[in-house]
């Protein structure tokens, strides 16, 4: 039987129970994350009225990912247990969630509160990934990355405003206690979760394991498989982009193009309503084209809109380039995640995960930092443009340490970690 059959969501699902629970383990938490993260920053001003202390809290989580994303992916290679992480990490979150409630009036508690959060997901993010691929085969790793990306992006479009909601109506400390309630709901989901007894070979031992080795680190992976070393560079290009974006987003919208409030926010909703389409067909994409194709054309299409937006900044064409950008940028950004795992040995997947999630977090925070100094000098949408255009460029490059004769499709992968019949 074809294994590429049946890969509509439904029957995919179907197929593979444990991920499926897991998914709806992400969804909840990923839920959590989203609402309680704009409760939060509209608490702490409220509390507080100072721009530094919200500046504090929007800077912890990058902070966090700098400081224990490579500890946390070696903690996940090296014990050997993703699933006994997730639950910790999920269990731990509880604890911190009821401590939110606790420390409602103390600002600094709060950031603390935080970062301790932040941490966790540095914990998990390793773990949730290498879980995944343990779950499922290697043709079917890029369908299910998708769908778990489709989850984050529509909890994206509902958490926020479910967040902003509670707070409004009952106060801080009742959202606190909501939040903690379905944390606890993920927590005890998790214990539902099997491992892996799959009789076909899973993405957790792939051809390149025999060929790369898995008893060296991170440097080593990167010294030795050049397409390992494009898509890692992928992602830090990403994080230059992504950097004078975020933190200068308002100004753009509220400053030179001057959009309400409401406004900017539809506009960066309009990007997670585009790639919530993305993650469903991410499996057929690969399928139909590899991975190179649509991780390098999806990354130069939504950097590009970046670019011509800063260009001619309006509010039309911001509506525009978020909604173009959402799509392609997910197939990108998920392809590209899905090919590192498969170019990666099983035994060094959490620190590829991991320290790439720190390298991109501190790329992403020197980035931040440096554009809100030029912007002084040259103004935002010129910052944003050159931070989009330097992730444009950077693609020639990555085209050619991406340009390698064997792709880890489906084809060839159950070629080579299958016997032949």
């Amino acid at each position: 039987m074809s294994v590429n059959k049946g890969v509509k969501p439904i029957g995919f699902l179907m197929r593979n129970p444990n991920f499926g629970t897991l998914l709806v383990v992400n969804l909840v938490s990923s839920l959590v994350g989203s609402g309680v993260g704009i409760a939060l920053s509209v608490h702490l001003y409220q509390l507080t009225l100072s721009p530094l202390w919200t500046a504090v809290l929007a800077a912890v989580p990058t902070v966090a990912g700098v400081a224990f994303g490579h500890l946390a992916g070696t903690v996940t290679d090296r014990w050997s247990a993703p699933l006994r992480i997730i639950r910790i990490a999920l269990f731990l979150r509880v604890l911190v969630l009821v401590a939110l409630f606790a420390l409602a009036d103390s600002p600094l508690g709060l950031v603390c509160a935080v970062f301790a959060q932040a941490v966790l997901q540095q914990l998990y993010n390793p773990a949730e990934q290498v879980l995944i691929a343990d779950y499922v085969t290697v043709e079917d790793l890029a369908q299910a990355n998708g769908l778990n990306s489709f989850a984050s992006n529509a909890t994206r479009l509902v958490g926020p405003a479910l967040g902003g909601f509670i707070m409004g109506w009952a106060g801080f400390r009742w959202t606190a206690i909501a939040v903690t309630a379905l944390m606890l709901l993920a927590t005890l989901l998790s214990l539902l979760l099997r491992g892996s007894r799959r009789k076909t070979p899973t993405a957790g031992g792939t051809a390149e394991e025999g060929e790369e080795g898995g008893g060296d680190g991170y440097l080593a992976m990167l010294r030795r498989s050049r397409r390992v070393r494009g898509l890692v560079l992928l992602q830090l290009l990403d994080a230059i982009k992504e950097g004078p974006l975020s933190s200068l987003f308002p100004v753009l919208m509220l400053g030179v193009i001057g959009a309400t409030s409401a406004q900017m926010g539809l506009v960066n909703s309009a990007f997670a309503v585009s790639a919530v389409i993305a993650g469903p067909v991410i499996g057929t994409v690969v399928r139909r084209l590899g991975y190179r194709l649509p991780v390098l054309l999806g990354a130069a299409i939504s950097n590009g809109a970046i670019v011509v937006l800063a260009i001619w900044p309006s509010l039309p064409l911001a509506l525009i380039a978020f909604v173009v950008s959402g799509l392609p940028f997910t197939i990108s950004w998920v392809g590209g995640q899905t090919w590192l795992l498969l170019s990666t040995p099983r035994s060094l997947r959490g620190r590829i995960v991991g320290t790439t999630g720190a390298l991109y977090a501190g790329v992403s925070l020197v980035a931040m930092l440096a554009s809100g100094v030029l912007a002084e000098w040259f103004g935002p949408r010129w910052v944003i443009g050159l931070g989009s255009f330097i992730a444009v460029a950077g693609l020639i490059g990555i085209a050619a340490l991406l340009n390698e004769r064997q792709q880890p499709t489906s084809t060839s992968q159950t070629a080579q970690t299958t016997p032949a019949k």
